[in-house]
């Protein structure tokens, strides 16, 4: 994996090198550059780009449309490959740190022994890669390979144990090592052994009369058992209990064990050799500050190769996981943007309508009217105010009006970009009175701003019925909150 890591780190830094001549600093300047190489390529294809880009390019329109609709969507998707190149890049490195880590942590010596702990101290676990070959063949195919998860436990000593509750502990035990087994006169597969058991102040050690058969952790070595061969071992369980004292107090109970042999495959067969020499090398070299791997196995030579735990993969996978994410919740807060734009043109409804009313019953023209209000607006927004999604499409009737722009054309246009029935009522009341004429013109705004208003009033009995809503799941933690802060010490206090 560690190359794969390299690899990506390096194409980052062929794309820094080919991005260069861009006048930008780091990832701005590679997000640049992949924006015109995927720009290339969306112009040689028929589709034109991906689906999802035509509604953002629709948003940015929306949201800019005074020409700078172009430069907002270079900005935007620069933006987008830039955070997603950073994302990708720190989770590489995160990778390569952690597979860098992992490496070193490894156990196994040069001379192919696994380091224990000291004495007192953790058990450690690490994770070998075992192949068998034949003796004098060691660049010919392994005859096995296997991965294999071994405990190497720390350097210790016997500890001591107690019995009070001896009797019953010997007494359920039968019951409690079978396993997969039905019973300890037919045993086919491992046993459990637990070393303690809930309810009883005991440590469980075992011994068995042939470990080659039963070994201590309850694993069945009748892999080499012929077909209609049957074996008996004596298993010891040994309870301990430190009662403070140097010599403890010990407690142990015999049972009989009748081991039958399993079916197992070849490839069965060598794994459950592996299992069983690596057991008896642990438990020949558990004093010793090294573990000793064997180097046979039924005349053939063992190689083993130390494999670390690289979580690598995982972490590169939830980088990309996150920068996915992130790419696809920028196109929804776009769009977010546009809907509160949409939402914001509404409220400021029927204040536009209202003034139109005033300026038309003043005597004013509509493009003297549209003149007048946006001059009005374009003031208050140079003194700092809030730009305003309906205001900014009235300057833009302005400047097309200024530019020669037939009035109808210019109101169909505003209609159809505020892309809301209020406005497109309005924009067919005003070019309908251009085209044909209507004496009842300001009458008939009149309406309309007192309907303006009523409709606004419900939208925000609607908004407030929302943020009840919202409001609600906060509510019932606090009050489960409160509940608990009334009840706990409550419980406590009868409780003592």
């Amino acid at each position: 994996m560690i190359y794969i890591y390299g690899l990506i780190i390096a194409g980052y830094l062929v794309l820094g090198l080919v991005s260069r001549g861009d006048g930008m600093p780091g990832f701005s300047k590679m997000a640049a550059y992949l924006f015109r190489k995927a720009g290339r390529f969306r112009a040689g294809r028929s589709g034109g780009g991906l689906p999802y880009e035509s509604g953002v390019r629709r948003d940015l329109a929306i949201l800019y449309p005074f020409g700078q609709t172009k430069r907002e969507e270079e900005r935007f998707f620069t933006e987008r490959i830039r955070i997603v190149l950073m994302i990708l890049l720190a989770g590489t490195v995160l990778a390569a740190a952690s597979y860098v880590a992992a490496g070193r942590s490894l156990l196994m010596t040069e001379k192919g022994e696994l380091v224990r702990d000291r004495v007192g101290g953790e058990d450690r676990t690490t994770e070998l890669e075992v192949s068998v070959r034949d003796k004098g063949s060691k660049e010919e195919e392994p005859v096995y390979q296997g991965n294999y998860r071994l405990e190497v436990r720390s350097r210790k000593y016997s500890r001591q144990q107690a019995k009070e509750l001896a009797d019953k502990l010997f007494a359920a035990l039968p019951e409690k090592i079978l396993g997969q087994n039905s019973d300890l006169r037919h045993v086919t597969s491992d046993l459990d052994l637990p070393d303690e058991v809930e309810g009883y102040p005991f440590v469980i050690a075992w011994e068995s009369s042939s470990y080659a058969l039963v070994d201590a952790d309850g694993s069945v070595g009748n892999v080499a058992m012929d077909r209609h061969d049957s074996r008996e071992v004596t298993l010891t369980a040994i309870l301990s209990y430190d009662n403070g004292t140097p010599e403890g107090i010990r407690f142990d109970r015999e049972y009989a064990v009748t081991v039958f042999p399993p079916v197992l495959t070849e490839e069965e067969k060598l794994s459950a050799g592996i299992r069983e020499a690596l057991s008896s090398a642990d438990q020949e070299s558990v004093s010793e500050g090294v573990l000793p791997l064997p180097k046979t196995l039924e005349e053939r030579a063992v190689d083993y190769a130390e494999k670390p735990s690289d979580s690598g993969p995982a972490v590169i996978l939830f980088a990309l996981a996150v920068a996915c994410l992130t790419a696809a919740s920028m196109g929804s807060r776009l769009h977010q943007r546009v809907l509160d734009r949409e939402r914001q043109m509404m409220l400021d409804y029927p204040r536009i309508i209202s003034k139109f009313v005033l300026y038309m019953g003043a005597g004013l023209s509509i493009r003297s009217c549209f003149l007048k209000i946006g001059e009005d607006y374009a003031r208050k927004k140079e003194e700092g105010k809030e730009a305003r999604g309906a205001y900014e499409e009235i300057l833009l009737v302005c400047r097309e009006l200024g530019s020669g722009v037939p009035e109808a054309e210019a109101y169909a246009r505003f209609g159809a970009r505020c892309r809301s029935r209020q406005y497109t009522r309005l924009c067919t009341l005003l070019t309908q009175n251009i085209r044909k004429g209507n004496r009842e013109l300001l009458s008939v705004m009149q309406q309309e701003a007192q309907a303006s208003f009523e409709e606004r009033r419900n939208t925000a009995r609607k908004l407030g019925e929302e943020a009840e809503t919202k409001l609600l799941l906060p509510m019932i933690l606090m009050l489960a909150i409160t509940m608990l802060i009334i009840i706990i010490p409550a419980y406590y206090s009868f409780a003592a």
